[in-house]
């Protein structure tokens, strides 16, 4: 509840306060004589001060030139209503008040709703003029019957207001069976439709989804005849948004901190789950505590160096986070892994495409946001899960990704043990993985029953949803992999890139061996190369073949034969000497656990 002119009450003067306004209400509309009865509309939603204008607000927020007409042409409407009521004459049935709001995240749709509520009530279209938000979790129960018992009670919460619901088309999942979104659409529609002139119900989204849900019935489409648009900020406006917020905090911008801010804006990667506003109010609240940090190491701060945001105080990512760079350049640590000769091209032409589109956005030019998910196909052992993280952090390099860091997940990541339990499994491992790169090992087995369907449906709206900060790697065997793709249309479109890792050959892995072994201080004595080909041949080549994973298995097989021979007479040389009688066959030597460098 927000309290401006009366910031200062607390506890019982508020209270005290809060009774004093609604005994005004009651007074002024009961008949004298009457007994003074306090009714819901009584009490306010906010204790705005009596000569707050909403319209007034809503023209002083920035940006959003294209949603004020849209809402003073809503506001005229009822406006015109109410002037024809007054003079007699007939008014139809007015027309349905339900909205849609599309637009990415940080675009100001609770703002605007809020100020909506308010507005109406100043018109007498709403009794209260109060906002009650919802989402799918407050909406949708676990169990037949559970969902219209919580939604009939969020909407009773909102009757004389606005009902805001965010994210709305969560409650239609295509391809999900036994959910429970339906039922909620349903007990919304009856509402709607019995208490049309006390309840306004608004739902948020991306325009695509949106356009879906309402789709998705016929009741919606009816209900909702109304789309309002909130476009993205633009560089300026977010800067002033920012600014505002540095005021706020009793700060001023230096120029070199708004220079930098620019910088970041420029660089950032823009899609659907960029944060607009919301990110430039991380951000001054992160910048706000550095700049805490560095006055408080001064000696004798002035009050201007108290009231100053510098440049150096200006996050080096938009998220706020400070990222630790690699010790060495990803793409070189690329180059200098053994064979992988086309993987290095495709990689490369990658990381070229991403600066070519950082060169336009410096040049003024609109670049759009490409899809960067990527499908990894090949055997075991062919250094996936490697490049995986060297592009996480190459991305990272080019400002592309915030973090840059690597989560690997697989099925059992994934797949709840009941219906409704995968899609949390997957959002939380989406979060855990935002700024760089989530790797799905095996996502062929991402295939086959409702509960896959579901972590399926969940993935491709969260892989559209944060696209501009997250990268997401699907990998597997080649054919498994090309029919998982082909069984998911949808999942198919969102994965445009396709890299093959094809199986080392012979001498590759013989120099995969060398640099494994030479990592543990090993040298490898005479014959062991000879030793380790004959070894290669042996083994069969198929989908089982180990690759990278082979060589380590068989490097510590070979160490522990090594230590088997050695004797407390063993020089420094011996101790550090791979014989070739310490390699033995594939099949007796133990596999090994945990990762290597070429898995």
């Amino acid at each position: 509840m927000g309290t401006p002119p009366v910031r200062n009450l607390r506890n019982a003067r508020l209270a005290q306060r809060l009774a004093d306004i609604v005994v005004e209400s009651v007074r002024e509309r009961t008949e004298p004589g009457e007994e003074l009865v306090v009714k819901r509309p009584d009490v306010p939603a906010s204790f705005d001060s009596p000569g707050a204008d909403p319209m007034a607000e809503l023209e002083a927020l920035t940006g959003l030139g294209s949603v004020k007409q849209e809402i003073e042409l809503l506001v005229a409407g009822a406006k015109a209503t109410k002037m024809r009521r007054d003079a007699g004459v007939p008014v139809p049935a007015p027309p349905a008040r339900h909205m849609v709001f599309t637009g990415n995240p940080g675009t100001g749709k609770t703002v605007v709703a809020r100020l909506f509520a308010r507005i109406l009530k100043d018109l007498g279209v709403l009794t209260s003029g109060h906002l009650v938000e919802a989402t799918r979790s407050t909406l949708v129960g676990q169990y037949l019957g559970e969902t219209s018992v919580k939604t009939r009670n969020v909407v009773q919460r909102a009757l004389g207001g606005v009902l805001f619901i965010d994210e709305a088309y969560s409650l239609y999942q295509e391809g999900v069976e036994e959910d429970f979104g339906p039922e909620a659409i349903a007990e919304l529609l009856k509402f709607m439709e019995n208490h049309r002139d006390d309840l306004v119900v608004i739902v948020a989204g991306y325009e695509r989804e949106m356009r879906r849900f309402i789709a998705s019935d016929p009741g919606l489409a009816s209900r909702f005849p109304g789309t309002v648009r909130f476009p993205d900020f633009t560089d300026g406006e977010l800067i002033e948004i920012f600014s505002t917020q540095v005021k706020s905090a009793g700060l001023e911008l230096a120029p070199g901190a708004r220079d930098r801010v620019a910088d970041l804006l420029r660089r950032a990667p823009r899609g659907r789950s960029f944060g607009n506003a919301r990110t430039m109010r991380n951000l001054c609240e992160r910048a706000t505590v550095l700049q805490a940090r560095r006055i408080t190491a001064l000696r004798k701060p002035t009050p201007e160096e108290l009231s100053a945001l510098l440049a150096e105080d200006i996050p080096d990512t938009l998220s706020g986070a400070t990222r630790v760079r690699p010790v060495t350049d990803p793409l070189a640590e690329l180059d200098g892994l053994i064979g992988l000769a086309d993987v290095k091209k495709e990689v490369h032409r990658l990381a070229a495409e991403a600066r070519a589109g950082d060169l336009r956005r410096a040049a003024g030019q609109q670049v759009t946001v490409p899809t960067r998910h990527m499908v990894f196909t090949g055997n075991p052992g062919t250094a996936k899960t490697t490049v995986a993280r060297l592009v996480a952090s190459a991305y990272a390099d080019l400002g592309l990704l915030s973090s840059g860091h690597l989560v690997e997940v697989a099925r059992a990541d994934l797949i709840g043990s009941y219906i409704g339990q995968t899609a949390p499994r997957v959002r939380a491992a989406v979060e855990q993985a935002l700024g760089g790169v989530l790797f799905i090992d095996e996502a062929y087995s991402l295939a086959g029953d409702s509960y896959t369907q579901e972590a399926v449906s969940t993935l491709v709206q969260l892989m559209e949803e944060y696209r501009s900060d997250l990268v997401v790697i699907a990998a597997g065997y080649e054919r498994e992999m090309e029919s998982f793709l082909a069984a998911n249309s949808g999942l198919a479109s969102r994965f445009p890139k396709r890299v093959a890792f094809p199986d080392y050959s012979d001498d590759e892995l013989v120099q995969i061996f060398e640099h494994l072994a030479a990592a543990e201080g090993l040298r490898l004595g005479p014959g062991v190369p000879a030793r380790l080909r004959t070894l290669i041949r042996d083994v069969p080549r198929g989908p089982a073949f180990g690759n990278g994973r082979l060589m380590r298995n068989l490097l510590d097989a070979a160490v522990a034969a090594q230590s088997e021979r050695l004797t407390d007479s063993s020089d420094a040389a011996e101790l550090s000497t791979l014989a070739a009688g310490d390699l033995e066959p594939a099949g007796s030597a133990a596999p090994a656990e945990g990762p290597g460098l070429y898995l």
